[in-house]
């Protein structure tokens, strides 16, 4: 594992769904789903000129994305991964004793040539470093996979501060709400130690950012 690997990492995922919320119970029940690089959302994920890395070695890894606690700030962050804000941000404390692959991210515009397979999955452009991504490479069996232990799940609260939430917005959200109350339930039935905490948007876009 990288040395730079904070102590704590947060995964963003949607709730709007009935699906969505299916997909946070497997992630508390199972691990964090673990993909191949061409199920990235970058278009250049794992492509640069110069490095002659045979596909299928590329393919032998799976990798799942998380972000430092700087991203909990990002608008951009929430908004691309937590569908706008209706969603979570999953905190994991990170377990230290057991050497999980995990890697800083580097983002660069300068693409070196004849980097090492690993290094070529955790490099990217400039574009994504709102990020602030971490990424666990594996190439064990299976999908799911964890790299510590659930502590909270940070809620969205999306329009929450405007006058006319209660009154026109809040009914609009009804769906994201009513997962927000399953889940919250389906944790305290069967993962008490999890904490749930409603988000404060006013905090994110700089305007009360911590690292």
């Amino acid at each position: 594992m990288d040395r730079n690997v904070p102590d704590k990492l947060y995964k963003f995922k949607s709730l709007n769904s009935e699906f969505d919320l299916g997909r946070i119970k497997d992630i508390i029940k199972k691990g964090f789903w673990c993909s191949k690089f061409l199920e990235f959302n970058d278009m250049n994920e794992g492509v640069y000129i110069g490095n002659h890395i045979p596909f299928n070695e590329k393919e032998n890894y799976k990798i799942c994305s998380f972000s430092a606690r700087k991203a909990l700030y990002s608008e951009l962050v929430w908004g691309h991964y937590a569908n706008g804000g209706k969603g979570v941000a999953i905190e994991i404390q990170v377990d230290n004793e057991k050497k999980y692959d995990i890697y800083t991210v580097t983002y660069t515009d300068n693409f070196q040539e004849n980097l090492n397979i690993k290094k070529i999955l955790t490099t990217k452009s400039t574009s994504w470093k709102y990020e602030d991504e971490y990424r666990l490479l594996t190439t064990k069996q299976g999908n799911e996979h964890s790299i510590g232990k659930i502590t909270k799940i940070y809620i969205g609260t999306p329009y929450k501060s405007l006058q006319n939430y209660e009154k026109d917005i809040k009914i609009k959200l009804c769906s994201f709400i009513n997962n927000v109350e399953k889940l919250k339930e389906f944790c305290k039935e069967n993962y008490p130690q999890i904490e749930i905490e409603y988000f404060d948007f006013n905090n994110v876009g700089g305007k009360n950012e911590k690292s």
